[in-house]
């Protein structure tokens, strides 16, 4: 059952792998993208969770503001919260990925992240961590 929808987004808890997961359907910017985030921060809270699985694969790019935002509002948070691993399946777009690498090489001192090519892997590393 998802913790939020939206037509970007869904995100949702995956009790196996203690996982916050993000869904990213399409492009989001602004409120819709921080919103999102937000969202799956609160999640983490509620639960308590290690882990943290975003699927970028459809996303598109995120704009330098909301890239901005996510390193200088949204990462303090996260990185201050019970999150310890984050498994990102980087988008389908070159672009994009560049920019999700930007932000991902910004990790809290508490925190891995890695970036895979697919899915599989990357809940195969969330289950051993």
């Amino acid at each position: 059952m998802a913790h939020y929808e939206s037509d970007s987004l869904t995100v949702e808890w995956n009790r196996t792998l203690d996982a916050v997961v993000m869904n990213w359907q399409d492009f989001a910017k602004g409120d819709t993208y921080r919103e999102g985030l937000d969202e799956g921060l609160d999640l983490v809270i509620q639960k308590n969770a290690r882990n943290w699985l975003a699927d970028l694969r459809e996303m598109g790019t995120v704009t330098p503001e909301d890239r901005e935002w996510t390193q200088d509002e949204w990462h303090p948070r996260a990185f201050d919260s019970s999150l310890r691993n984050m498994a990102i399946v980087q988008p389908e777009s070159v672009v994009a990925n560049m920019s999700v690498e930007d932000m991902v090489s910004e990790v809290g001192e508490n925190t891995t992240s890695r970036i895979f090519d697919n899915r599989d892997d990357a809940e195969a590393w969330l289950r051993d961590q």
